[in-house]
């Protein structure tokens, strides 16, 4: 697909390795995956793939894992029958940013890059982590002095929230890792991004990271912002190398990489509606959760609204229908609504992702902690509707078009039900268009809709809905002028193509 349409695979791969591993005992390391999965993810359309947890694993973090009772609920809402054996920790307490020695370590990895780049045409997304390490990471032991420090007396008002680690037969006490708005990150120490020597050598690890991949999702990405860090940790002692930074860690580290890689992706997770400082600060995509949450909330008047404001002439949003972080759509979504969400996700302009397990309907939500999945059979139906979707967009002009987001009107006098669409048109320089229209309502629902191309006018064409065998003539002044009429099924979708008659 194109700049305006990326689709992002994310898989847990330490999960999806034990899973393929235990069904074929003979698979040793990442060279050995079953060919039809890429072979599927072609066929799909899949840009990219995200290696989730593909780092050397922390043992703190497993051995924390297993004794937080607070996890053991997910635990049993993920996995009913899990066992202390199922328990690996968390991703995201990172040692380094080797390559597991349980995937084949580091050469093996660049020969799986090379394999589903050049089979595939694949590129590879990974984690960078920058807020924190884990506990027990080789840079705490020769780096003390790049981590958050805390008092004695910090440390007794709140003991949860720090660590006392020795060094060498010296005492530090250390900050967990840790957001303004939730609990510690138990398994992780906080990088203190007041000192110059913490900032250039994650700028360096950073670097070094975007030679093994061709882009990176960046972990809660807001936390770095100079004025968040620094209410966030504005209590603690300030580091002995402190120097105010000339400038904010993303702008200096992504024009860094750029430098030596143009093509290289920054993503940003970032939240608290800091999208666009972000964007300014040099990041290709940020994420958006907003969407999602409006469509979980059935809030269709905000999505127009939004989209309005932020897809207009843009392409730099990281959209989902789900994700690791969230339950899965197949488990809070009706499969009506499943399906008019999905169409609405992968049909506006940006980088979209895919779960693994989504496209199968999955419904239980995987615990990142644990390395097995509880078994689910497959709904096909959903399946089937994902592939027609996928096929339906590369067919279409949405891919190459221009986005423009049209506005609903009554089909009649009175009638509210046009606040149930969102409507968009994609028009690319030969004038080929697609025409998306989703009923986001559990009602029948009509509307009209000003198809807005001035292509249309003095024209008939017959509009064939790709998603369906639902075909008119329609008057293109008509359109135009009037607006086409629409009458669609509770949730129902429409691509309709348009094509001229003589």
């Amino acid at each position: 697909m194109t700049m305006n349409h990326k689709l992002v695979y994310q898989i847990d791969i330490r999960e999806f390795f034990y899973r393929h591993k235990s069904k074929n005992p003979s698979i040793k390391n990442l060279l050995d995956l079953p060919a039809e999965f890429f072979d599927d993810l072609k066929s799909i359309g899949v840009d990219f793939l995200w290696l989730l947890g593909i780092y050397e694993p922390s043992l703190a973090s497993r051995e924390i894992s297993i004794s937080m009772k607070d996890l053991h609920k997910k635990y049993y809402s993920s996995l009913p029958d899990w066992k202390e054996e199922d328990v690996i920790g968390s991703p995201y307490a990172i040692t380094s940013y080797k390559i597991s020695r349980e995937f084949g370590g580091e050469e093996v990895y660049k020969k799986f890059r090379e394999k589903i780049r050049k089979n595939y045409k694949l590129k590879v997304i990974l984690d960078f982590v920058p807020n924190h390490f884990a506990i027990d990471s080789p840079v705490v032991q020769k780096h003390p002095e790049f981590f958050i420090r805390a008092t004695e007396e910090q440390k007794n008002q709140r003991p949860d929230d720090f660590i006392t680690v020795n060094i060498n037969g010296k005492e530090y006490i250390f900050a967990h890792g840790r957001e303004p708005f939730s609990p510690v990150w138990k398994d992780t120490l906080q990088i203190d991004y007041r000192s110059k020597s913490a900032r250039e050598f994650m700028m360096k690890e950073l670097l070094k990271l975007s030679k093994k991949c061709d882009g990176v999702r960046c972990d809660m990405s807001m936390l770095l912002l100079s004025d968040v860090f620094f209410d966030n940790w504005k209590d603690y002692p300030l580091p002995d190398d402190y120097v105010p930074a000339a400038q904010e860690f993303w702008s200096d580290a992504i024009s860094k990489v750029k430098k030596e890689n143009p093509d290289f992706i920054f993503i940003a997770e970032v939240y608290w509606h800091r999208e666009g400082d972000l964007l300014n600060l040099g990041f290709d995509y940020v994420y958006d959760k907003i969407i999602y949450e409006f469509l979980v909330n059935n809030q269709v008047d905000l999505i127009n609204e939004y989209i309005k404001q932020n897809y207009t002439n843009r392409k730099n949003r990281f959209i989902f229908l789900e994700n690791h972080d969230e339950q899965r759509s197949a488990h809070i979504f009706t499969s009506s609504k499943l399906q008019a969400g999905a169409t609405l996700i992968y049909t506006l302009p940006g980088m979209k992702l895919i779960y693994d397990g989504q496209l199968e309907g999955r419904e239980f939500h995987h615990a990142i902690q644990l390395r097995r999945l509880q078994g689910e059979n497959e709904k096909s139906y959903i399946k089937t509707f994902y592939r027609t979707l996928f096929s339906t967009i590369k067919k279409s002009s949405i891919p190459e078009a221009y986005f423009k987001l049209l506005e609903p009107i009554p089909a009649w006098e009175g009638s509210p039900a046009y606040h149930n669409f969102i409507i968009y048109l994609y028009e690319d320089k030969k004038f080929n268009k697609d025409l998306v229209v989703i009923n986001l309502s559990p009602y029948q629902s009509q509307c009209k809709v000003k198809v807005e191309s001035y292509d249309v006018i003095n024209k008939k064409f017959l509009i064939k809905d790709r998603l369906s065998d639902e075909e008119y003539v329609r008057d293109g002044n008509e359109m135009f002028y009037q607006g086409l009429y629409l009458d669609l099924k509770p949730y129902q979708s429409q691509i309709f193509e348009f094509i001229k008659v003589e």
